[in-house]
């Protein structure tokens, strides 16, 4: 049996993962793999009924697909020692690792990653929870960006790749040295102001605030919308349960 289950085109406008999980599938046969929700990716919409990604632990009954499919993914999970759900975005942010439940056993995997970036994203609003990650017994997010770049694409399958060749070496005892080689970012708020300019993750001051900006919106600002996450950088000593 497989230890690694993947997850691509849990929103269906981020196929990236699903378009990069077939062509290791032709290749090799030591993961396993599935589509997050495949109506939204037929429909090449974000979401179908509701947000797959904000919908865990979910509930087998519930009347709306997300909920119900969420349940699906969290139990099959069980089954496997690392998960990992694939997601996309437009903005060119490379490849990177998301986290949401701060346990060692996640961070360890993250560590074994060929990522230079990890970062832990608490559910510190309503809207934020639900992750499907927060529920795998082992496991994260990989975001990777711009999603309909060819490049990146190549990336994220060179890193699936060593992952898998590489992964009996993911309970290293070595695995905090590696993490500390990284750099360890932690999400922790909003702007909620229109701002022009913001590059990804590189450190800003607005209205004397110093913060490293993730996810910048700029050209779509709405009064009480998002125009970016707030993170700081995060030492090894900060992370919780470590």
């Amino acid at each position: 049996m497989n230890n690694i289950l993947f997850i691509g085109g849990t929103h269906g406008d981020e196929p990236i993962g699903v378009q990069a999980l077939t062509n290791l599938s032709s290749d090799r046969q030591d993961f396993d793999w599935i589509i997050g929700s495949p109506p939204a990716l037929e429909a090449g919409t974000r979401e179908f009924e509701g947000n797959l990604n904000r919908s865990a632990p979910g509930n087998p009954k519930a009347n709306n697909f997300a909920s119900r499919r969420a349940a699906e993914i969290i139990e099959k999970t069980q089954n496997y020692d690392y998960t990992i759900d694939i997601h996309g975005t437009a903005k060119n942010m490379g490849i990177f690792a998301i986290i949401c439940n701060p346990k060692e056993e996640n961070f360890q995997l993250a560590a074994a990653l060929d990522v230079d970036k990890i970062v832990y994203w608490p559910a510190f609003s309503p809207e934020l929870k639900g992750p499907l990650c927060e529920f795998f017994p082992c496991g994260l997010e990989i975001e990777c960006g711009p999603k309909n770049d060819p490049a990146t694409q190549v990336e994220l399958e060179k890193a699936l790749n060593k992952l898998l060749d590489e992964q009996d070496k993911i309970k290293t005892n070595d695995w905090k040295r590696l993490l500390s080689k990284k750099k360890l970012f932690r999400i922790y708020d909003v702007l909620k102001k229109p701002i022009k300019n913001l590059e990804e993750f590189v450190e800003t001051t607005v209205d004397g605030e110093t913060f490293i900006p993730m996810f910048f919106q700029s050209d779509s600002y709405k009064k009480d919308s998002v125009t970016c996450y707030k993170a700081k950088l995060l030492s090894i000593d900060e992370i919780p349960n470590l």
